[in-house]
């Protein structure tokens, strides 16, 4: 199937981008499917300050407009200012990963000839072709979702399947990353197990923490390993409530990198322990070997692509709810015991036999 006769002249493409780190790290494959189909057109990503980076040295993406919402783009007037800036851009196109009214209203109002998103959140008299969403059911994972608005649209021919996504350090990063290590005392050939207890979605998508201290402790015994918690700034607390819980002292990067940063740490541990979140989705990017639990959420439409991984969940008959706060006793996480979370982690090691050597 060819992409209609309108799509014959598109040159260049605002594609608005996801706002949750792991959905944007879902959404690379359908960045590069649109790099595949228009290789010579200029796509340029509109992204909010907390996911810019993750699309940083990407070959599908020309450039990034940052969308800042807390500063100049403030309010009704730094709002306008922003509309300004897109129609001077003059686009022939605009791709809408988010299903949010306001994406549909920004592009209407810059002007966009061709508007393409799914039809939800009352948005469809904005859109120039409002795509039916698809049931769960036929796309399955959720990087299936983005790549189905492109093939629904005619951009793109059917999705082909998508086994791993990948994210690239440069060798500046790289050295960031090692140098960081060592001022946290894990330089050298140490065996360094991450920790990732937090999930921005919310409470209902995080393991108890004591749980993750109790799991810590035994990691550090069973494995001689060190322990490096990491999350964002509001996550800092629950790292120190952590690490007092713990017999062993951790190191904490909590609130101490940007999202690149992050990366870097992330790519040096061993393996890493996570809810599904963000940092879920990116470890599996850099291929780290990891252990995610899931409780409110469903596996099988968030779950990690292309890393060795274990999936920890129990079956309660409430899951998957995709609530954000438990309405009733959080039997999902509760469920599970440091003991099951210990047991994955030590069969993972076990069956991809990894070392204590650095990834390159």
């Amino acid at each position: 199937m060819t992409a209609p006769a309108r799509w014959a002249n598109v040159q260049r493409i605002l594609v608005r981008s996801t706002n949750w780190v792991g959905d944007a790290v879902m959404s690379l494959p359908a960045l590069e499917a649109l790099r595949a189909r228009f290789p010579r057109a200029e796509i340029v990503l509109l992204s909010k300050p907390w996911v810019s980076e993750l699309f940083w040295h990407l070959p599908a993406v020309n450039r990034q407009i940052i969308y800042k919402p807390a500063s100049e783009h403030r309010g009704p007037l730094g709002f306008a200012k922003l509309i300004r800036e897109l129609r001077a851009e003059r686009f022939d196109a605009a791709l809408l990963f988010p299903n949010a009214f306001q994406a549909a209203w920004m592009a209407w109002l810059a002007r966009i000839p061709l508007r393409i998103g799914y039809a939800r959140d009352g948005r469809s008299f904005l859109l120039h072709d409002a795509i039916e969403p698809p049931l769960p059911a036929a796309y399955g994972h959720q990087v299936y979702y983005y790549l189905q608005l492109l093939f629904r649209a005619g951009v793109i021919d059917k999705p082909q399947p998508v086994e791993e996504i990948r994210l690239r350090l440069t060798e500046a990063e790289k050295h960031w990353a090692a140098r960081k290590m060592e001022a946290l005392g894990l330089s050298g050939p140490r065996f360094v197990v991450g920790i990732a207890p937090g999930a921005a979605f919310g409470p209902a998508k995080r393991w108890l923490p004591e749980r993750f201290a109790g799991l810590a402790d035994r990691l550090v015994g069973a494995l001689n390993a060190d322990v490096l918690i990491f999350g964002s700034a509001a996550e800092r607390p629950l790292a120190e409530e952590i690490a007092g819980a713990m017999k062993h002292t951790p190191a904490i990067a909590t609130g101490e990198t940007f999202l690149r940063q992050l990366l870097g740490l992330m790519a040096r541990c061993r393996l890493i322990v996570t809810n599904d979140s963000g940092p879920m989705h990116l470890a599996a990017a850099l291929g780290v070997p990891l252990v995610a639990i899931f409780g409110s959420t469903d596996e099988r439409a968030t779950g990690p692509l292309g890393a060795p991984v274990r999936i920890v969940k129990r079956g309660v008959e409430c899951s998957p709810c995709g609530r954000r706060v438990c309405p009733i006793d959080f039997r999902c996480m509760r469920d599970i015991s440091v003991e099951e979370v210990f047991r994955a982690t030590l069969e993972l090691v076990k069956r991809w036999n990894i070392t204590h050597e650095h990834s390159s």
